[in-house]
């Protein structure tokens, strides 16, 4: 992946980024064909990175109470995914 900075840009793509608003943006060619993709990153707030740890560790505890209802150990999940290796 190839990282450029902004102010590294020219004036307007910098000036459609920011009439975008933070939505994403896609660059078409000439026949109107889509050939780029510009998804703006919304940090989150440190709430929601709290909520989504709060909702892995929920998964996580739902995922292991399940394993052992079925006998099964993360070591039986691993030798399934890695079967066609």
């Amino acid at each position: 992946m190839k990282k450029v900075r902004l102010n590294d840009l020219g004036e307007p793509f910098r000036k459609a980024v920011e009439e975008a608003g933070g939505e994403p943006i896609v660059i078409e060619d000439d026949d109107g064909e889509a050939r780029f993709g510009v998804v703006p990153y919304r940090k989150p707030s440190d709430q929601q990175k709290q909520a989504a740890w709060e909702k892995l560790k929920e998964y996580q505890r739902r995922a292991a109470a399940s394993m052992k209802e079925h006998g099964v150990t993360e070591d039986d999940v691993m030798r399934v995914i890695l079967e066609d290796d």
